[in-house]
């Protein structure tokens, strides 16, 4: 695991790359001349690519220029990560990923990208709640007694994700390390069949975007037990936080942001991040994605930077601890 390590540890050079490049990088006075792109490594419909078209097309108001989403989806996500990664650093190619994406190319013996010397961070933009649901045929419906139920079960419980590594994978692995439970892990390809499997009983609990669960817990289907993040959703306000269950160390922000190629000049990463932090204060704005079950995080670069280094630590020192990798 320790080469797994160069993925993101190193993106604080980010921050570092700002101060050294200097006015020897100076941002063209008339930026952006052209259309600038947004590579999405998801297919249009989701979270992460409705962020992106969200900030772009206001992105776009601001500087005078279109603003396109290019979805390259693949690889969770590293397709789109290798493509900016190998773009010209002109501030015309940006991509817009998510934890998952993260998560992903952390955990992968195979990726290609070296965030150490390909990326550099300019915001964070939105975050998302992660909801855990149970069968409601499963004899519990808070996660106290969920709980209780599970360790008189071990190993007969299963539980689905979005595939190895993804992150409702590494969620409930979190959960099962903080709660001592032992649950069969079922790999979808994807999160849509999740939803599915846990209203119909083939599995029994889960770890997944609130937005596909809580409907189903709203009509009796499930049983919502907790959400991740560290406040109570405005969508689900009636379910607790892990965090007031006695599960603090649970927390999870699922979340979207965008990076750069490295070598791009600081000062247009600069401004496209302040442009960004004032889009996501915007109440309309905060309006559209708080239907989507998130919320604003507009960041400036080296916040970005010590966000991404802070996650990297926590799952891949989880991923070491109970041997998960993505391939």
């Amino acid at each position: 695991m320790e080469n797994l390590f160069r993925f993101w540890c190193p993106v604080l050079t980010g921050a570092a790359l700002i101060a050294c490049h200097g006015a020897a990088t100076a941002q063209p006075a008339n930026y952006p001349t052209k259309p600038i792109r947004f590579l999405v490594g998801v297919a249009p419909g989701g979270g992460t690519d409705f962020a992106a078209r969200l900030i772009g097309a206001r992105l776009a108001e601001k500087f005078g220029q279109p603003v396109i989403t290019d979805n390259r989806t693949g690889a969770t996500g590293n397709i789109a990560l290798e493509l900016t990664a190998k773009a010209a650093p002109d501030g015309y190619t940006f991509v817009v990923f998510n934890l998952g994406h993260l998560t992903s190319a952390l955990l992968s013996r195979h990726s290609r990208i070296d965030a150490a010397k390909d990326f550099a961070a300019v915001s964070q933009i939105a975050t998302g709640t992660l909801m855990l649901a149970s069968h409601a045929g499963v004899p519990a419906r808070s996660l106290k007694d969920f709980i209780a139920y599970a360790r008189a079960k071990p190993g007969q419980i299963n539980y689905g994700s979005g595939g190895l590594a993804s992150t409702q994978h590494l969620a409930m692995e979190l959960l099962k390390r903080e709660a001592k439970l032992d649950f069969v892990h079922v790999p979808y390809k994807g999160t849509g069949p999740i939803a599915i499997d846990l209203v119909s009983g083939q599995i029994q609990v889960a770890i997944s975007n609130l937005l596909g669960l809580y409907p189903h817990a709203k009509a009796g289907r499930l049983h919502a037990l907790a959400v991740t993040t560290e406040k109570r959703s405005t969508l689900a306000p009636e379910v607790a936080t892990v965090g007031e269950l006695g599960y603090p160390k649970v927390q999870i922000d699922l979340w979207q942001g965008i990076l750069a190629p490295a070598k791009t000049p600081p000062a247009i990463i600069e401004k496209v991040s302040r442009a960004v932090a004032e889009i996501v204060a915007e109440p309309e704005v905060i309006a559209k994605l708080a239907l989507q079950g998130g919320g604003p995080a507009g960041t400036s670069p080296k916040a970005f930077d010590k966000y991404l280094k802070d996650e990297t630590v926590k799952w891949l020192t989880l991923a070491k601890e109970v041997n998960i990798t993505a391939d």
